[in-house]
């Protein structure tokens, strides 16, 4: 049997159906199948690049029914929902690198798409229940709270430390749920950010120069940004709880703009002193699981509008 390979360009339709196919239904396994899920776009993405377009989406539509006609047998299609969105996000990313749009369109129209869907289902899901969206949401976080403080007292805490936890359970759900807007805009930018990333470096592997994703590592955040990053830093401390959310919400979307620009920068000092992919995949782990590496990374973002990091590695490789 011919082996399935995602970056062979000019697939024939069977290939790229059971491609398709196989990460829809692979993203409907419990556990694992966020992974598949959140790798869809990615999958849509270097397909659409190196194959013909409108045979990618007669595929993906066919997958998609496939996948339907299954839930349908199970009483269960509203993953379905899931699946086209993510996979749209794909198809979109490669459309608009394929007419050279600038990458912030790239990451920003699938994004959008993307938390439209989230709105979308928040509205129908309170619709179906007799409940408002907000209300809704109170009820997911609620249970996501109330399963953590039971994976928490198995484990071995003192009474007074698991005491400590429930009797945080009110004011934790009331912080997720007035953040749940920032956390989402972040968690949907990050994962169309990776996406377009780890795409553009499969593609270059396979000789496809993206001009969109060509400087990457000089990407920096609109100046005007800084005056959105204080203001809701100052939002914030306002006493009106409304404000105050308002601004916690502006600043945390803010300051993952700022980390967006420190990874590039961080990127750029890679790229410059010819690091090797081993150490670079190291230090990108490590601030994944070191807050206090994110929020330094985020800094060296922020200061950046100043001090200019990148000015300073080309010098500094110009007198090597």
């Amino acid at each position: 049997m011919e082996k399935l390979n995602l970056l062979s360009p000019h697939s024939p339709f069977f290939r790229l159906l059971l491609i398709i196919v196989f990460f829809l239904a692979a993203a409907l396994i419990p556990f694992i199948g966020l992974f598949f899920l959140m790798t869809l776009p990615l999958v849509l993405f270097a397909l659409c690049i190196l194959n013909d377009q409108m045979k990618v989406l007669v595929a993906f539509f066919s997958g998609l029914c496939v996948i339907l006609i299954i839930l349908s047998l199970m009483h269960a299609v509203l993953p379905i929902f899931a699946l086209a969105v993510m996979g749209l996000a794909g198809i979109l990313m490669a459309q608009t690198a394929r007419k050279n749009y600038s990458i912030e369109f790239v990451v920003l129209l699938p994004s959008f798409v993307i938390l439209s869907a989230i709105v979308v289902y928040f509205i129908y899901g309170g619709i179906q229940l007799s409940i408002s969206p907000w209300q809704l949401l109170e009820k997911y976080i609620t249970e996501a709270v109330e399963l953590n403080i039971k994976l928490y007292s198995r484990l071995p805490l003192k009474p007074e430390e698991i005491k400590s936890i429930t009797d945080s359970k009110p004011s934790v759900i009331l912080l997720f749920t007035h953040i749940f807007p920032a956390l989402s805009v972040i968690a949907v930018l990050f994962t169309i950010w990776i996406n377009a990333l780890t795409g553009n470096q499969l593609l270059r592997k396979s000789g496809v120069l993206l001009p969109s994703f060509s400087t990457l590592s000089a990407w920096s955040a609109p100046n005007w940004l800084v005056w959105i990053f204080i203001a809701g830093g100052g939002l914030s401390f306002v006493p009106d709880n409304p404000v105050s959310y308002l601004g916690i919400n502006i600043f945390l979307v803010a300051s993952f703009i700022y980390l967006l620009q420190g990874l590039a920068i961080v990127s750029f000092f890679f790229q410059s002193k010819n690091i090797s992919t081993f150490f670079r995949f190291l230090f990108y782990f490590l601030i994944a699981i070191q807050q206090i590496l994110m929020i330094a990374i985020a800094a060296i973002g922020f200061l950046d509008i100043w001090i200019d990091f990148r000015k300073y590695f080309r010098h500094s490789q110009a007198t090597n």
